[in-house]
């Protein structure tokens, strides 16, 4: 059985993957907005935020979109987007049927 992954977002938001289901939260926690079955993944995407004029932000911010039953958002920041790394290479290894 894989062990759980949190992804700390700005603004209180967090998405946690418990290994059989993958969940959006709200105001550090205490509203679930979304559980979706690990089974209804599809693709994630992360691509970094930049000023008005195209340069990167400092801190650098990245924004996520987990594509499952139903579209998850998250921004991030690096230690965020390593997290989300590992979560999608969690839900990749379930897709293609490997465990742990």
């Amino acid at each position: 059985m894989t062990s759980s992954i949190e992804v700390i977002g700005a603004d209180g938001e967090s998405i946690l993957y418990d290994g059989a289901t993958v969940a959006k939260f709200k105001h550090h926690g205490k509203q679930e907005t979304a559980r979706n079955p690990v089974s209804t993944y599809r693709e994630v995407r992360i691509k970094e935020r930049t000023s008005l004029f195209g340069k990167p932000r400092d801190p650098r911010e990245f924004e996520v979109l987990l594509a499952m039953s139903s579209i998850m958002a998250l921004t991030v920041d690096e230690a965020g987007k390593a997290q989300v790394e590992a979560l999608a290479e969690a839900l990749e290894a379930h897709r293609s049927g490997s465990t742990g």
